[in-house]
This record gives C-alpha cells, sequence and structure tokens, in this order.
C-alpha cells in the first residue's frame, strides 16, 4: 500500500494541472527519472509480497497489474516521446488495465482479510521450540 502512495500523489498533481515538464517540477522530475525504473520494480515487488499473504490469487493479480504498469511505461511508450514523458494511444489502456488489476488486488485482499482467510505467507518456528530436523 506505501508503495503506490508516489503514484497516487503524481495523479493528485496532474488532476490538479500540475505539469511535471515545466516549472519546479521539472527539477523533480529530472532528479527522479533515474530512479523511476527500479524504484516501479521494487515497488511491485514490495505489493506482490504483501499480497502473497491472502493467496496466489491476489499475488497474480498483482504480478500482472505491476507488468502492465511496467510495459506501458517502459516497453511500449508512446512513439516520438520518452518514457513516461505523456501516455498516449499507444500505452494509455495498457496503464489504465495495470491500475485496475492492482485496485482490484486491494480490494481482493481486503475482502479476504475481513472474512480471516488471509495468513503469514512464511511462518516462523515458535519462540522457544527447537526446530524440527
Amino acid at each position: 500500500m506505501v508503495a503506490m502512495l508516489p503514484a497516487a500523489a503524481a495523479t493528485a498533481f496532474s488532476v490538479l494541472g500540475a505539469d511535471a515538464t515545466s516549472g519546479p517540477w521539472a527539477t523533480v522530475r529530472r532528479a527522479l527519472d533515474p530512479i523511476a525504473q527500479p524504484l516501479l520494480i521494487a515497488s511491485v515487488l514490495l505489493l506482490i509480497a504483501a499480497t502473497l499473504r491472502c493467496g496466489r490469487g491476489p499475488a497474480l493479480l498483482v504480478t500482472a497489474g505491476g507488468a502492465a504498469l511496467y510495459l506501458s511505461m517502459y516497453i511500449i511508450p508512446t512513439p516520438g516521446s520518452n518514457a513516461m514523458a505523456g501516455m498516449g494511444a499507444t500505452n494509455a489502456p495498457l496503464f489504465y488495465t495495470g491500475i485496475l488489476l492492482i485496485a482490484l488486488t486491494f480490494l481482493w485482499s481486503a475482502r479476504r482479510r475481513r472474512r480471516h482467510t488471509c495468513h503469514p505467507a512464511w511462518r516462523r518456528p515458535a519462540h522457544g521450540r527447537p526446530n524440527p530436523a
């Protein structure tokens, strides 16, 4: 959940009309450009690890959503523009599909948590008991 905060902030700024290509946001964009791709990959991996506790279904859904986001932003950018510079007709459907899949993952995980069907992905041995060998 925390991994999606930068994307939520960027969306809020874009809705308000703050563009990342000019003004004070341009310096922030230039500073974050080199780490944006590894940050997206790390965020998706954290989301996958977090959803594993609610089963394979939510984990596969968030994996598909993260892959769609990655493809739309770095592999299939709009022709004639930098990756992530603009969401054109080529990659906008894929981008919004990825966002939708990740949002559905949160809803599915919340429903499973409410029903108490989530469990720790990795169980540690109980304190004070020896590990069976």
